[in-house]
């Protein structure tokens, strides 16, 4: 029973059920039917008692009785093969009902396994089996989505390997055939590009460690005016250089949250460097904190170009990006040059395990609004 496809064990277990069903019948008949038949014979016999003598009467009931069980057996045989038959038929289609939508539920599957995720299952079938289909065509389309942006990963990442070697390369060529002197600018410009692929290769294997569950974060009490004059007094500097204006609000020392201090600052640098990237000179990059309930929400607001609004629900997804056309499109700082897609899902995974929410309001054209909360750590009273 065990080897036999999930048909024949439909099939086997519904013949089983006709079987009992058709023996459960016939030994009824034979225990019941006999009593019924002599209480009526009786009753004939106090009737025609004086009409016929005993010895023709005892003849009569054997006759009525073998008779009556003759006819008995044969209208339960035939009927019972009719009705075995029916239920057989009835059986079938059942079975094959049910196992036709798992057979093609498990040949999409495999069609899957090889690469094939444009498969989808008709979803027209009731209860249980039109819902797992639906639950089939999910996953589906979520591995398909997946792969596209794994295809467009990989291309971007070989894009932006093949640049910073191809300027390597063309760099040890040159001073191998002597177009180059191995002067300071040549050795600045070749730290420059290997930086830039180490910054790409770090920020993927920590977004393979984040989404692995493998990056550990050590939560402590963290000042929020503190975390922020931090975070403006490391890009200060670069806003200076760009002449935008970054300006922070006052904010209480007694806000506090629990948080890890280096993974927190990561997530304002990564949306920081997006204002400072998408504002144009003479614009405002503002930080500011405020307290809704039991969190604080950290914001970093800009007057610069602004979001599409088609692209808002997909920021914080893995390898997406607004535009292909413009690759540093809000991608976040730690691949700012790669357009890779990875730097605010790294801000919204670290976001999350520190119990917060992250998200982003803007209009094209009129500056963004990116988000984080964190929950607020409340003084303990003293007694």
């Amino acid at each position: 029973m065990r080897n036999l496809n999930l048909f024949w064990r439909l099939f086997i277990s519904y013949a089983l059920i006709i079987a009992l069903g058709a023996l459960t019948l016939y030994l009824a008949s034979e225990a019941f039917a006999p009593l019924f038949l002599d209480h009526h014979i009786h009753k004939m016999r106090e009737v025609m008692r004086g009409m016929l003598g005993a010895p023709m009467m005892e003849a009569m009931e054997a006759d009525l009785s073998k008779a009556y069980r003759r006819a008995l057996n044969q209208s339960l045989l035939w009927s019972g093969l009719v009705s075995v038959a029916v239920a057989g038929v009835m059986s079938v289609f059942v079975t094959y009902q049910l196992v036709s939508p798992i057979r093609a539920m498990q040949r999409a599957s495999r069609r899957i396994a090889a690469g094939q995720y444009r498969q989808r299952l008709d979803e027209a079938a009731p209860g249980e089996v039109g819902a797992l289909a639906q639950a089939f065509n999910a996953m589906a389309a979520a591995l398909e989505t997946s792969e596209a942006r794994r295809v467009e990963l990989l291309r971007n990442v070989a894009h932006e390997f093949r640049t910073p070697l191809a300027s390597l390369r063309g760099y040890l060529e040159g001073l191998e055939d002597g177009l180059f002197s191995p002067d300071e600018a040549i050795f600045t410009a070749s730290q420059r590009q290997l930086a830039r692929l180490m910054r790409l290769v770090d920020d993927l294997s920590l977004l393979s460690r984040v989404e692995a569950g493998q990056e550990a974060l050590t939560l402590e009490v963290v000042s929020v005016a503190s975390m922020l004059e931090q975070a403006a007094a490391t890009f200060r500097p670069q806003f200076a250089a760009k002449q935008v204006a970054l300006s922070l609000t006052t904010v209480p020392d007694t806000w506090q949250v629990r948080a890890d201090p280096q993974r927190t600052q990561q997530v304002l640098s990564n949306l920081i460097a997006n204002a400072l990237r998408h504002t144009p000179a003479g614009g405002e990059v503002r930080l500011a904190a405020q307290i809704r309930g039991q969190e604080v929400v950290v914001a970093v607001e800009d007057n610069g170009e602004g979001i599409p609004s088609t692209a808002l629900p997909h920021l914080f997804t893995r390898f997406y990006r607004v535009d292909p056309a413009r690759r540093s499109q809000w991608l976040g700082e730690a691949l700012a040059d790669t357009g890779s897609g990875i730097g605010l899902t790294i801000a919204k995974h670290f976001v999350e395990a520190q119990g917060g929410t992250i998200g982003v309001e803007s209009e094209l054209g009129h500056g963004s609004r990116f988000w984080f909360t964190l929950p607020l750590e409340r003084p303990k009273a003293v007694t």
